[in-house]
């Protein structure tokens, strides 16, 4: 009789449930998932539609060497343009400096130097305000994509049942954001300001040397961006980890409970979430893929800019030096250690985007 009543149960429960409809997963529920995540809203000019929708597979090593092409393209022109433009003034002062030998009034050859650093100056800032400039945009840039694809990591955080997960990334990458917005608009200018008033001060005769304060300026502020950024970096990870490790008890606890209480109908449950979080991990994989494409894209050419940049003034001051403008060759050294900073900053901007972005791509429940 005890059995009797057990199958009457069970058949109960099935047909109950036999009026619901029962849905396979395929490709076209991935794009379904895909588009209610906002995968279709993400605009990029890098990527082809194809490779947006996951329909073609995204050949990061190519696009890496695509992008590395163009910006050495476009970095040795522009590196070399203002590689002659300083490389003028230096050879003008040189030539000037040779009449001042012809008086010896020292008011004079002070004056002659004095000129000399002016004029370098005038042609080297205008140079630096260009590539400041490039790296605001950049960042700028940077920042209003991955705004645009926070909306999609966290629709994917959720539908791969990481709510946890979702509102502890979110609220890394927000704060992370407001950082960067803050530096492009707020930081950049007045830091190549200051810094280039320290660097001329100290290179200009009859001022006092300034040599030292500007190099701690300049390595302060290093320090202090790759220790916010590693901060950045490790909490990010760890947050999201700890949070992913509660999302991952609770489906078990959900899990175990459905089985035991609905046997059949949980173990149907759990068969089908696995397929349906297996298909979101795809869906993630191509997320992440086109985020850290783009975001190479957009880094990459300022990183070779000042590395170019870079090159560009050290060549001109080990000619200046070889010329006999020692004061010119001391001003542009410096100002050499101003461009770390915008590489410490850049590169710390990425590392710390790609690491948010590897993150997502790791994290799901274990089904």
């Amino acid at each position: 009789m005890r059995k009797l009543i057990k199958v009457l149960v069970v058949c109960l429960f099935l047909s109950l449930f036999a009026g619901f409809e029962c849905l396979a997963f395929e490709t076209s529920c991935e794009n379904e998932i895909a588009e209610l995540a906002g995968m279709d809203n993400i605009s990029t000019d890098v990527l082809t539609a194809e490779e947006l929708s996951g329909d073609s597979e995204i050949n990061l090593f190519g696009k890496i060497l695509s992008f590395l092409a163009d910006a050495f393209k476009t970095g040795t022109v522009s590196a070399l343009q203002s590689f002659a433009l300083i490389m003028t003034v230096v050879v003008l002062s040189s030539v000037f400096s040779a009449f001042k030998w012809t008086t010896v009034n020292p008011s004079l050859h002070i004056a002659y130097e004095f000129v000399s650093v002016l004029a370098l100056s005038g042609v080297t800032f205008s140079i630096f305000t260009g590539v400041f400039d490039f790296v605001q945009r950049a960042l700028e840039a940077l920042n209003n994509f991955m705004v645009s694809l926070l909306p999609v990591v966290s629709s994917l955080y959720v539908f791969g049942g990481n709510p946890a997960a979702s509102a502890a990334s979110n609220s890394a990458l927000l704060l992370f954001f407001s950082l960067i917005s803050t530096i492009s608009a707020k930081f950049l200018m007045p830091f190549l300001q200051i810094a280039f008033a320290l660097c001329l001060a100290s290179a200009l005769p009859g001022t006092v040397n300034l040599s030292s304060v500007s190099t701690l300026v300049k390595n302060t502020t290093t320090t202090v961006l790759a220790f916010i950024f590693s901060l950045f970096g490790f909490m990010m990870y760890l947050q999201t980890t700890i949070a992913a490790a509660a999302d991952n008890y609770t489906y078990r606890t959900v899990r175990f409970a459905s089985g035991v209480f609905v046997p059949v109908i949980g173990s149907i449950l759990g068969d089908a979430t696995r397929t349906v979080f297996g298909s979101i991990g795809v869906i993630k994989s191509t997320a992440g893929a086109i985020g850290i494409t783009v975001i190479l894209s957009i880094v990459i050419p300022p990183i070779v800019l000042v590395v170019f940049y870079k090159l560009a003034l050290l060549g001109s001051a080990i000619l200046s030096r070889v010329l006999g403008c020692e004061r010119e060759s001391h001003f542009l050294y410096e100002l050499n250690g101003i461009l770390n900073v915008l590489m410490a900053l850049v590169v710390g901007s990425a590392v710390v985007l790609i690491i948010a972005i590897a993150v997502f791509i790791k994290t799901g429940v274990s089904v």
